[in-house]
């Protein structure tokens, strides 16, 4: 009877052995795999032709000749916004896309914008987008012997070092970010 219950304690311990090693080589796996790379993103104004983006307007991110990245214009009051994430390069993504400093084309509804961008996950990037020809500038007639002043038009810089890298303020990513929100949960 002793060598019954001793064999049977053995069984056991050996049972519980083998289940923790097995166990332990599942959490060793999860350990190993890292998390996915954050996408870069992109955003600024659409215009096309001189004028705001119509609403819903398609936008493309691409890299050499894959679409990496998709988005659609919204409106924040008069001016035409996009916000586009393009994915990392990552083994099993879809697409396999982004590294740092490639550069990204744009296409607004199938037009090639004339801006492009660089890939950078660890900034906001704004560019703005046109496309076509722009409005004509109007021009001002000045009365004889008068000097024009020349009208200065506020409008968010290329790249500076903002909170995010962005140099827009926060007001502007706050937009964007809640634009891009709005435009995925319609």
């Amino acid at each position: 009877m002793t060598n019954r219950i001793h064999r049977s304690r053995i069984s056991l311990l050996l049972m519980t052995l083998i289940i923790g090693a097995v166990g332990a080589l599942g959490v060793g796996s999860a350990l190993a795999e890292s998390p996915p790379n954050p996408p870069s993103r992109f955003v600024g104004k659409v215009t096309v032709n001189g004028a705001p983006a119509t609403a819903g307007t398609t936008i493309e991110a691409v890299i050499g000749t894959t679409t990496c990245g998709l988005g659609s214009v919204f409106m924040a009051g008069s001016e035409a916004r996009y916000v586009v994430d393009s994915p990392a390069l990552d083994p099993g993504a879809n697409p396999n896309c982004g590294t740092d400093g490639a550069v990204v084309t744009f296409r607004v509804a199938g037009a090639q914008a004339n801006e492009t961008g660089s890939w950078k996950n660890y900034q906001l990037n704004p560019v703005n987008l046109t496309v076509g020809g722009a409005a004509a500038t109007p021009t001002a007639t000045t009365p004889a012997g008068a000097t024009a002043t020349p009208s200065r038009v506020p409008s968010a810089p290329a790249s500076g070092n903002g909170p995010l890298g962005g140099g827009g303020g926060d007001l502007w990513v706050i937009v964007s970010i809640l634009g891009a929100a709005h435009t995925s949960g319609s």
